[in-house]
């Protein structure tokens, strides 16, 4: 029997997730959801980031909420508002600011006045994966270094400043956290990159002490995303490693995504709740049922601890309350 075209792929992309943690390659989607072939020890001389050059910040506020105004280092636009809470949002690789697009819709959306910075990296996070990984570090640092002026310059207040991160952007709002000169109130770590992490120091990656609270939104734990609790608040929908809706989902990219799909929703509606068990399998046998629960995403508690399961819909709205 002759497989299909479509078949062979499957298999080889199955086949290549097989391999060990020190794989070589690796299928990975970039932020359109395509997926590419990757060579994990694939390395190019690339020259170090230039936050100035390399990353834009894209403000948006009430006053401008679809065309952004741009931040630099020692230039605060006028729109920025340091009475009102600040997000930062930072994509991951071979993806921009755009795709993260929805959230600042969220957060424009509740019309409380939020300062929404969108970090776009693009140019750098369009490079080979390895190389990308390293920038994505640079881009925490650079960050941290705006928002110590934004403080010293603007007052901004780090109570009320999350920075919010996907895959490789999770990494990097982590090492933004760590960076700073003071304790942020909070990171948010949205499916954290796995691939090139796992004997990273805690310096350089997504941990529980880069903020007062972190969280973490586990949606393709094992494979692109980051298995294992690192947070205060570890949430782990359908299990964490594969999305309800997602289908074959060959390479990851759908239930990839959904962590940031979910937190964008989650701006608007306080219905994904959580609950305390140490497995999938015994909070779905309803044994934790009695156990504390948590709200996910934006409104998570800063008392919530340990790991937390829930189920979501297939298609939006995916919060079943």
């Amino acid at each position: 029997m002759v497989a299909s075209p479509v078949f062979l792929v499957a298999l080889l992309a199955a086949a290549a997730f097989a391999l060990p943690a020190q794989q070589r390659y690796m299928w990975m989607p970039d932020g359109n959801g395509l997926l590419h072939l990757v060579d994990l020890t694939q390395e190019e001389p690339t020259q170090r980031l230039d936050g100035a050059k390399d990353v834009t910040l894209n403000l948006y506020t009430q006053k401008n909420p679809t065309s952004a105004q741009i931040i630099q280092l020692n230039n605060v636009p006028s729109n920025f508002d340091a009475s009102k809470p600040t997000r930062f949002v930072i994509h991951g690789w071979n993806s921009a600011a755009s795709h993260m697009d929805h959230i600042r819709q969220a957060y424009i959306a509740t019309g409380s006045g939020y300062n929404v910075i969108l970090v776009d990296w693009s140019g750098k996070a369009s490079a080979i994966y390895s190389s990308a990984r390293s920038s994505a570090l640079e881009v925490g640092k650079y960050v941290a270094e705006v928002v110590n002026n934004l403080i010293s310059l603007k007052g901004l207040n780090l109570n009320t400043l999350y920075i919010i991160g996907h895959s490789l952007g999770a990494h990097a709002a982590g090492v933004a956290g760590y960076n700073l000169n003071s304790k942020l109130a909070r990171v948010v770590g949205l499916d954290a990159a796995a691939p090139l992490f796992g004997s990273t120091s805690l310096p350089n990656r997504l941990d529980a002490t880069d903020a007062q609270f972190v969280e973490a939104i586990h949606t393709n734990g094992g494979l692109l995303g980051w298995q294992d609790p690192l947070a205060d608040a570890d949430f782990f929908p359908n299990g964490g490693s594969s999305q309800t809706g997602c289908g074959l989902d060959v390479g990851g990219s759908c239930s990839h995504s959904r962590s940031h799909q979910y937190y964008a929703e989650s701006i608007t509606s306080k219905n994904f709740v959580g609950t305390q068990c140490s497995t999938y399998k015994q909070y779905s046998s309803g044994s934790c049922s009695s156990n504390p629960t948590a709200i996910m995403g934006e409104w998570t508690p800063t008392s919530a601890s340990g790991s937390y399961w829930l189920d979501t819909n297939k298609s939006s709205p995916y919060a079943k309350g």
